[in-house]
């Protein structure tokens, strides 16, 4: 018998318990015991299998390119989302981790932000990119306008990047206060506790399919100060409350 007949077995016998009375309910309880006796399974583990059942781990990537402040976007959320998140580098014309991707541009190289956890927080983290690198793009272009504006010419293209970094750094240290707020208001920890487990569960994930990881990425220019403070300002309250089945720390 295979661990998930197992592990479904017990769970039907533990139901039949709880809804039985009398002989009934006391024989399925003995019967589930023992199964979770012969074949070592705890209800910590049973716990675990329903959670990975209705929400499975699962890989998925985003297309950063070679800008580094987007992969560290991608890192910034992926820590907010308790999802965990490497950098990839694939010759392809196409998104490999997501079904049926082609790019009309053919074969390249290219750089993708690959993710691990469970689905949902995975679907959190994809959509809260999008808002989030829409959103910087969005201050990147209002930065090169005031500075026209002051300054009669183009910024160059190192004080636009060193802008975005400096965006993804305000976002950053935002959404890291409002998570450390969060757990200080929590009246009980286990929502905490939780979500901690389940980034704990994504990173072992990760590992499990990556068991010889390279060194960390370091690259950039630098952030500047002006584009800290306008990541600051950055909101993601619409892009959570757009996936409103989701359970985070902080919202935005």
């Amino acid at each position: 018998m295979t661990t998930e007949r197992i592990t479904g077995r017990i769970r039907k016998l533990l139901a039949l318990a709880e809804g039985s009375e009398g002989s009934e309910a006391e024989a399925a309880a003995k019967m589930a015991d023992k199964l979770m006796r012969e074949h070592a399974v705890s209800l910590h583990a049973l716990r675990e299998d329903q959670i990975l059942q209705e929400d499975p781990m699962e890989v998925t990537a985003i297309e950063v390119g070679k800008s580094t402040w987007a992969i560290n976007l991608a890192w910034a959320l992926a820590n907010h989302c308790n999802v965990s998140a490497l950098r990839a580098v694939r010759w392809t014309n196409r998104n490999p981790w997501v079904p049926n991707s082609v790019d009309r541009k053919g074969h390249m190289r290219r750089t993708f932000a690959l993710a691990y956890g469970h689905k949902a927080d995975l679907e959190v983290w994809q959509y809260l990119y999008s808002v989030a690198s829409r959103e910087i793009q969005r201050l990147a272009k209002e930065f090169r306008d005031e500075y026209r504006n002051d300054h009669w010419e183009t910024p160059s293209r190192t004080d636009v990047t060193r802008f975005r970094e400096g965006a993804v750094e305000g976002l950053g240290s935002k959404l890291y206060a409002q998570r450390r707020a969060a757990r200080q208001q929590e009246t009980s920890n286990c929502t905490a506790v939780a979500l901690q487990t389940r980034k704990s569960r994504a990173n072992d994930f990760m590992r499990s399919k990556n068991p010889r990881l390279g060194r960390g990425y370091s690259g950039g220019v630098g952030g500047s100060a002006q584009g800290r403070a306008a990541g600051r300002t950055i909101s993601l309250n619409r892009g959570v409350s757009a996936r409103g089945n989701s359970k985070m720390i902080g919202g935005g």
